[in-house]
């Protein structure tokens, strides 16, 4: 319900991309897919597609169950229709597996495949904004770590999975792993839509980030081309205690910024203070400085001042191609 009360259309902050202006999770599927083998590839089966979908502010998940090959096709036709009569589609990983798997398993059961909607893929903005934080952000770490959700012993390794779909198909005997299966599968809807919750009210400012995603965030808002939801979310990182790395790139990614938008003057403030956390680091800051006198201020002394200290501090590095291409 919470990803309902957002406002619509913020997926086009995260994507950043125009089809995604009137993006309505009122509208929209959740789709995750189970199949019998995980490298993708013409003879893989999707035995298993679960759709989750909001109804009268109710999410709602439907799983659609093949117990052999032959039924695959039956309820694909109802997958497609739910598809076709959604404005939008919602994944984890889905452009690179479930989409294209469901697209060619529509074409060999004969029927056409859905038209193109625009699609929120949720892994890839999970990865720019969590995986300096958490390293990995496979969809189970994202449930502990994000939504603090923890499955029940109930649950099976998506590795698992295949194996245990083949044994059903044979014979039908280990219907206890198949239900373990049907769990795992709509887990991973229910989970979809708060993860999209927490990802597009974070980049939208609605939801406050945790302080070591701050300098993620503010890189996204950049790559997005949201400039002063950069600039503030920088400041917002070097209002904190640094390593000196992240310090100096929080430094160097708002200097960038604040000259970009005509703030020069605040701009070499930055560049400055870069120099003095790191004198012997980037060539980049003395750089700016030397082309902000020479072209802002007309100080031409100051300007030849900073080209002097590059120069001076480019000899403490290390007498190689790199030092002698920077000279």
């Amino acid at each position: 319900g919470e990803l309902l009360d957002l406002p619509v259309g913020l997926a086009e902050q995260v994507e950043g991309k125009a089809e995604m202006a009137g993006f309505d999770f009122r509208q929209v599927v959740f789709i995750d897919t189970e199949t019998s083998g995980l490298a993708g590839g013409a003879g893989t089966i999707v035995f298993l597609t679960g759709v989750g979908t909001f109804e009268d502010d109710q999410y709602v998940v439907r799983q659609y169950f093949a117990r052999n090959p032959a039924e695959e096709r039956v309820y694909l036709e109802h997958v497609a229709e739910q598809m076709q009569q959604a404005q939008g589609w919602v994944s984890f990983n889905g452009k690179s597996f479930d989409m294209p798997l469901l697209r060619s398993r529509f074409i060999m059961s004969g029927m056409p495949p859905p038209p193109d909607q625009p699609h929120l893929d949720l892994l890839h903005p999970a990865r720019r904004l969590w995986r300096q934080r958490l390293g990995a952000c496979n969809f189970g770490n994202l449930e502990i770590q994000i939504l603090e959700h923890q499955r029940t012993g109930q649950d099976v390794p998506s590795w698992m999975i295949p194996e245990m779909w083949f044994r059903f198909a044979k014979d039908g005997d280990n219907t206890n792993e198949m239900v373990a299966v049907l769990y795992h599968n709509q887990e991973d809807i229910v989970s979809m839509a708060p993860l999209a919750h927490v990802l597009l009210g974070t980049f939208a400012g609605i939801i406050a980030p945790h302080p070591r995603d701050r300098l993620s965030l503010a890189r996204s808002h950049t790559r997005l081309g949201s400039f002063s939801e950069a600039v503030s979310m920088y400041r917002q990182v070097l209002e904190n205690t640094l390593p000196t790395v992240q310090r100096s790139e929080a430094m160097t990614g708002l200097a960038a910024l604040l000259k970009r938008q005509g703030r020069r003057k605040e701009g070499a403030i930055w560049w400055e203070n870069l120099v003095d956390l790191d004198p012997v680091g980037s060539m980049d800051p003395y750089i700016e400085l030397a082309k902000y006198h020479e072209w802002e201020t007309g100080d031409l002394e100051t300007a030849c001042l900073w080209t002097e200290k590059a120069i001076a501090a480019l000899q403490s590095w290390r007498a190689d191609y790199h030092r002698s291409q920077t000279l």
